[in-house]
């Protein structure tokens, strides 16, 4: 019986990775955002960084709110096949877009193309896996 009250975590895990994908996109979207609109930003990078503080990312993490209903519902296609919506991988790639334009104002010299930028958001579900939050 206590193993009917404890879901599989194997079968839910797979559940939130858009989920937590789009959030870290958002808040690599918000630092980054944060960081070009520092007006010293060009002058000295680390130092804009560091000025990036604890409430700075606990306000970012706010951004679970605009997580929107239908990654949420499409999160559930390994437990329920019947529910699968394609707009939501459309709307992630969206945010992957608005990365490169981001990264691109902070390197003038070397410019990303939106493969580096995909392979840089795609690096951000590798280091939850790697670390498991």
């Amino acid at each position: 019986m206590e193993n009917d009250a404890n879901p599989n975590p194997a079968l839910i895990q797979p559940m939130d990775q858009k989920i937590i994908q789009n959030i870290k996109l958002r808040y690599r979207k918000l630092l980054l955002t944060t960081i070009v609109n520092d007006p010293l930003h060009n002058e000295n990078l680390e130092k804009t960084q560091t000025n990036v503080n604890l409430k700075d990312v606990v306000f970012s993490l706010a951004n679970w709110a605009s997580v929107s209903t239908l990654l949420i519902n499409k999160s559930w296609k390994n437990l329920l096949p019947n529910f699968i919506d394609s707009e939501v991988e459309e709307n992630v790639q969206t945010e992957e877009i608005q990365l490169a334009s981001l990264i691109n104002q902070l390197q003038n010299r070397n410019p990303m193309s939106n493969t580096e930028v995909l392979q840089w958001a795609a690096e951000a579900d590798d280091s939850l896996t790697r670390n498991k939050i």
